[in-house]
Order: C-alpha cells, then sequence, then structure tokens
C-alpha cells in the first residue's frame, strides 16, 4: 500500500525512473496530484516495473499508488478486459490431487509453459505446478492489481493444502507475491519460503565436491519483481561466487536495472527492442559472455534481441547445472 505519510516529496521515484520523463519540480507536481487522486501523465508512461518502490528513500510505496490509479483510470485495461483475463487464468475446478510434503518447490506456470528448464538434480523433490498455484502478479502488469490483491488468499490456501513447512519459489514473481504482497494484503503465510536463488545456494554448498568452476564473465539480467525483495539479492552474488562465475558490474544492474521491458508491448507503450538493446549492449561492453537470467519471462521477451546481438542467455538453473556437470558449457565468446 502506498503510505502518504511517508512520502517526503523528493521526487527520486520519479526522476530517477528509466521510464519516466520527468525533473524535480515536475516529478513533486505530478506526485501531489497523483496522491490527490488525479491523473498524470506518470500513468501512461510508466511501464509496471515496479523500480521506484526500490528508489524511493522513506519507503512510501509510489507505484502502488500509480497502480491503484492506473486501475481506477482504466489506464491499460477496461474493468472488463480485466475480468476476462483473470478468468483465463483462475483454476475452478476442485482441487483433489497435491503432493503432502514439509518440503517443496512451486514451479507457478513454468513446469507446464518450459519444462526444460525444470530438469536435474536441483528440482528432485515434491512439486506443485500450474493455474492452481498461479501467483497472480501478471495482474499488475495489466493495470488491475485488484485481481492479485483478491487472489492472494486463495493461493496460500491451496499451498497450505500440501502441509509444508518451506516452500521454495522457482519464480522471482512467486516468491515476492509471498514473501511482500500477500503480508501487506493483510494475508498469513504459514510456512517459510525460500528463494530459488537461496535454495541454489543451499544444495551447492551441500554438494561442493561436484562442482566445476565455470570461469566465465557473464551479466545478470535482474528481474522486476526484484524490486520488490532486494534484501535477498546477495544469494544471487554468493550463487555466483560458488561457481565460479563473475558477475560484470554495468550500467544497468542492480538498483540500476533494467527490466525486459517487453512490457511495453502489452501496454501499448512502444517498441522494447531499443531499450533491450541498451540493456544487451550495455552488458558486451563490459565483458559479459553471457546474460544469466533468473526470470524466464526474460528470456523469452528478449531473446531476438539478444540473438541480433549475439548475446547468449542462460537460466540460472542451468548455470548450476553447468557447475554440477550435468549439461555441457556453450561456446561463449
Amino acid at each position: 500500500m502506498f503510505k502518504a505519510d511517508l512520502c517526503d516529496l523528493c521526487g527520486d521515484c520519479l526522476v530517477k525512473c528509466q521510464w519516466i520523463e520527468a525533473d524535480k519540480p515536475q516529478a513533486v507536481e505530478w506526485m501531489k496530484a497523483m496522491m490527490a487522486g488525479q491523473q498524470t501523465p506518470v500513468l501512461h508512461q510508466c511501464i509496471t516495473c515496479f523500480a521506484c518502490n526500490e528508489i524511493c528513500p522513506p519507503k512510501a510505496n509510489p507505484f502502488d499508488l500509480i497502480a491503484s490509479l492506473q486501475e481506477q483510470y482504466d489506464v491499460f485495461n477496461s474493468k472488463e478486459m480485466a475480468k476476462a483475463q483473470e478468468e483465463a487464468y483462475a483454476f475452478t475446478k476442485p482441487l483433489t490431487k497435491y503432493p503432502m510434503a514439509e518440503r517443496l518447490m512451486s514451479t507457478c506456470l513454468f513446469e507446464k509453459t518450459h519444462p526444460h528448464l525444470v530438469q536435474g538434480q536441483l528440482y528432485e523433490l515434491p512439486r506443485v505446478t500450474g493455474k492452481p498455484y498461479f501467483c497472480w502478479m501478471l495482474f499488475c502488469h495489466w493495470g488491475a492489481e485488484s485481481v492479485q490483491r483478491k487472489r492472494a488468499q486463495e493461493l496460500v490456501n491451496r499451498l497450505t493444502l500440501t502441509g509444508a513447512k518451506e516452500i521454495i519459489c522457482f519464480h522471482d514473481d512467486c516468491y515476492a507475491m509471498l514473501a511482500k504482497l500477500a503480508p501487506k494484503y493483510g494475508v498469513e503465510v504459514p510456512f517459510n519460503l525460500v528463494h530459488f536463488s537461496e535454495y541454489v545456494v543451499g544444495y551447492l554448498r551441500q554438494n561442493r565436491h561436484l562442482i566445476k568452476r565455470l570461469n566465465i564473465d557473464v551479466a545478470y539480467q535482474r528481474p522486476c519483481s526484484s524490486r520488490h525483495t532486494p534484501e535477498k539479492e546477495h544469494f544471487v552474488d554468493e550463487f555466483f561466487d560458488l561457481v565460479g562465475v563473475r558477475r560484470v558490474p554495468r550500467t544497468y544492474d542492480r538498483e540500476n536495472a533494467m527490466c525486459c521491458a517487453a512490457i511495453k508491448l502489452l501496454l501499448g507503450n512502444g517498441d522494447p527492442v531499443p531499450d533491450q538493446e541498451k540493456n544487451i549492449l550495455d552488458a558486451k561492453t563490459s565483458g559479459a559472455q553471457a546474460m544469466v537470467c533468473l526470470c524466464p519471462m526474460c528470456m523469452d521477451n528478449m531473446f531476438a534481441t539478444a540473438q541480433a546481438h549475439h548475446m547468449p542467455f542462460i537460466f540460472l538453473g542451468d548455470i548450476a547445472r553447468m557447475a554440477l556437470g550435468e549439461i555441457s558449457v556453450p561456446g561463449l565468446g
């Protein structure tokens, strides 16, 4: 939720945003207008990357204000369209089959859509996947934040049925929903959450004797949902250290990370390719031999642009599998 009492109108959330065109006086003017419930150009320029929440010094959650106004004014979606999209993703049948385990992994929809990424010893534990475990984070990108708010309890209830005391979130979105957003919505999460990067670090530590250090330089493609949980970023660095991968310093990383920008197409906000090229060329000029992605959607959305610039994209879990000797390391320039 937006915390108006914490907002000091510094304007950083909009001035430092990569997508909003505003200097400080303009940013302050627009923030005041939005806090009064008014429309501003921000609502249309925003591509819902969540960066402003991480940027905001007093942590007032300005994106939450922007998202609520985008939905209120049907900026990207009519209420009818949002309802139709919700119905398309909803699981309406009785949930009768699910594993019972103290520890399991939730793969959201990706075990169905990207089964090649859920292979090998890392994934040899009970898992849940498919529509019943969809995290609904996509709806914030569609200007329909109320849908994910409404569905958060349902997601937690279905995961609770498994009896799990610990749930590993394969997708960054799922972790953000369960670790940060669901509690913010007043939903109690009765199990411990483990981010995928934390899980992989723990697994590799237990299997150090199997690791063959890779000795490659990579750029990290940080997912937009990581803006909600920057406190777990150190696990990505620990992972790279364990497998002998160097995360090159570059412009578009960490708090200044650039999202995959593909949402621009969905929102009618322009062509994402020029922004993707800026991101990929930044990685190349910084010495990266490949870009490592945590989000499968980033890989899909940026693949064509990366291919055009001869930049390999590798899933973080596959880097671990390479270090464990399960799959071969691709030839890298």
